[in-house]
């Protein structure tokens, strides 16, 4: 896994630590299937440009 990718799959936990998310919300607020997602998130699968786009849009906010 690049660098890119594993600062996102980072990026991605921190974000669901600290707003408590599971990973069916992160992938459903992502629009990602929970399987693609757990594969993005373990490095296992390198995220399409829009999947990449998503998630980065997704852990950029504050949930409500």
């Amino acid at each position: 896994m690049n660098q890119e990718l594993n600062d996102l799959a980072e990026a991605i936990i921190a974000y669901q630590k600290k707003y408590d998310k599971t990973d069916g919300e992160m992938a459903f607020g992502s629009r990602i299937s929970v399987e693609k997602y757990h594969a993005i998130k373990s490095g296992e699968l390198e995220p399409t440009s829009d999947e990449q786009s998503s998630l980065k849009s997704l852990i950029a906010t504050k949930p409500n």
